[in-house]
């Protein structure tokens, strides 16, 4: 689903002179591995049902995509709503169902023109300047042609319990939908050389909820709540921006996924049908506000984990744009099973990226600067091809190239945050930012870098920890749980007031690994001990004792190996005991 707040703001695709990249840097394949569906901003519709499924409230979920916004009460949604379902057609399916559908020349209770029997198909077709409106057996309904483009034709069924089902109306999965609210208006319009067929649904603004078939009805019922409060918010804002009715189409939204999927009768009539019935229901007049105001609730499939800043999806980075209630927020609920987003890729030939790209560059060799998001969405990128440099934006990029998504990482997937990780970055609300490596397995755990340290798991001490600051630092220049330290055994500890010739060490700490320890000090840094020189210095006393805090790290040599100390030095050679030097 795309829906879009304000006109698409391109990043200028200019030509660059430039060197271009050598032809053994150039790469002969791309694979573009993506994350999330959609554009998104606002609220993820997978996951709403993965917060739904933690106990999250409709309320709670709708606050949490929108940042600053309230759910509330409101009378100020619009009474009724007319939904465009066919547009630039020349004949209409109609199918009666379950009792007669009236079609009237003009208005309902004008001119009636006949009645659809009871599971019988006809059809109305667009003729020249005229309806042609035949019956089952293909003959003229009435021996002649009807209205014109300033006369429609109306087909009534709600009054009657019936329901009327149209083939052409599914552009989704091309199986037709069924309607039993409101009416169907036939309009022939672009009337040069033969008119088209346009057909609007004219219905009460919460009955049109009724038909939205945006989610899956087995949900949980809270996601389907939050999926009527953002539908609702969305229409309802959506009116009131474009003052009323689109020009050229006397209505206010179309069914599709430019505005929402209406579906009618074939969403309340449809297995589990009803649980979304009750869901609009249950949040009747309830809609996403700012300010008083009803929120435009932009919602798309997938947001990938991390949802985004409107003026980073549509306007370049441009801060003009943005929008206090569009900012991207974490999304813990993205992880849900089921969800099929999470982790997708496309790859491409460097022939066919430069076919499909086209952008007169010769032959694309590589990506240079990539320009990203909060979420990590490419808000531009830099193309290097053969004969120069040209810059695209993210939404072009996504267009061009068919990805479900611009949370792309080429040729390197920085998308799967998984298991106990997935799970402390979720609860840490996304701190640690963007992965920047694969998660790892290592013996005993994993770990995972982020742009803000990393998160590394012990199974055996059942330890999730995100390590970031000097001791993280510490532990990255030597190795992290690859290299000789191992993986995490504690949370840090603090050491106030354990050393002797420094009582006043009040932001003081120690961390525990498999092999070893970080020691932290603010006026002495983060020092790695391990081996036998850490098994000296805690014999010393460690930190409480005359060495005070180390203030390097184990060092290696071919004699052994040695650490340096506040007040002294620990040599431990290959062979025979170590030396403690006290200055």
């Amino acid at each position: 689903m795309t829906r879009r707040l304000l006109p698409l703001l391109l990043v200028a695709a200019v030509a660059v002179t430039g060197v271009p990249a050598t032809a053994a840097s150039a790469a002969s394949s791309f694979t573009f591995h993506g994350s999330g569906y959609g554009h998104g901003l606002g609220m993820s519709q997978w996951g709403a049902n993965g917060l739904a499924r933690m106990g999250w409230s409709a309320q709670r979920i709708v606050e949490h995509f929108y940042r600053g916004a309230e759910v509330r009460q409101t009378d100020t949604l619009p009474p009724n709503i007319r939904i465009e379902i066919l547009a630039g057609v020349r004949t209409v399916h109609l199918t009666a169902r379950g009792g007669r559908v009236v079609l009237w020349l003009g208005a309902p209770g004008g001119r009636r023109i006949d009645a659809i029997p009871a599971d019988k198909n006809w059809t109305v077709e667009a003729r020249g300047t005229s309806y042609a409106i035949r019956d089952g057996a293909g003959r003229l309904v009435g021996d002649k042609r009807w209205g014109g483009p300033n006369r429609p034709i109306t087909a009534t069924y709600a009054d009657t319990g019936a329901r009327v089902f149209v083939r052409e109306a599914d552009a989704i999965w091309g199986r037709g939908f069924e309607y039993n609210r409101g009416r169907l208006e036939f309009d022939l319009y672009a009337c040069s050389g033969g008119c088209a067929l346009r057909t609007v649904v004219p219905l009460g603004f919460e009955e049109y909820l009724y038909g939205l078939g945006e989610v899956p009805t087995s949900w949980p019922v809270e996601a389907l709540r939050a999926q009527a409060i953002a539908a609702r918010s969305y229409a309802a804002a959506t009116i009131r921006r474009q003052g009323g009715l689109r020009a050229g189409c006397e209505c206010h939204l179309t069914d599709g996924a430019g505005d929402q999927v209406y579906i009618g009768y074939s969403r309340e009539g449809a297995e589990g049908g009803s649980r979304w019935v009750a869901a609009v229901r249950d949040t009747a007049g309830r809609a996403a506000t700012y300010g008083g105001a009803v929120i435009q609730a932009f919602y798309a499939a997938s947001d990938g984990g991390h949802s985004e800043n409107v003026e980073d999806v549509w306007h370049g980075g441009n801060d003009a744009y943005s929008i206090p209630w569009l900012r991207g927020v974490c999304d813990p609920g993205e992880s849900t099973a089921g969800n099929p987003y999470t982790n997708w890729k496309v790859s491409f030939t460097a022939d066919s990226l430069t076919a499909r790209l086209g952008l007169g560059i010769g032959r694309i060799r590589d990506f240079g600067t990539i320009r990203r998001g909060r979420s990590g969405r490419v808000v531009a990128a830099e193309v290097l091809g053969r004969d120069g440099t040209r810059t695209v934006s993210g939404s072009d990029l996504r267009s061009r190239l068919g990805l479900r998504d611009t949370r792309v990482w080429i040729n390197a997937n920085r998308n799967i945050v998984a298991g106990p990780i997935r799970e402390r970055y979720d609860a840490l609300g996304c701190k640690p930012g963007l992965p920047t490596s694969k998660q790892l397995r290592l013996d005993g755990g994993r770990q995972q870098l982020f742009r803000r340290g990393g998160i590394f798991r012990n199974d055996g001490a059942d330890l999730t920890i995100w390590l970031r600051g000097p001791i993280y630092a510490e532990y990255e220049a030597v190795g992290t749980g690859r290299g000789v330290l191992g993986l995490p055994t504690s949370a840090a500890v603090g050491l106030a007031g354990t050393s002797r010739r420094a009582p006043d060490c009040t932001n003081c700490s120690r961390m525990d690994f498999a092999n070893g320890r970080i020691y932290f000090a603010e006026h002495v840094g983060a020092h790695a001990l391990w081996g036998r020189v850490l098994s000296t210095y805690l014999e010393r006393g460690g930190p409480g004792g005359a060495l005070g805090f180390p203030v390097t790290r184990v060092r290696r040599g071919d004699a052994g190996q040695r650490a340096r100390f506040e007040h002294g030095t620990i040599s431990c050679p290959r062979a025979g005991a170590c030396t403690v030097t006290v200055a």
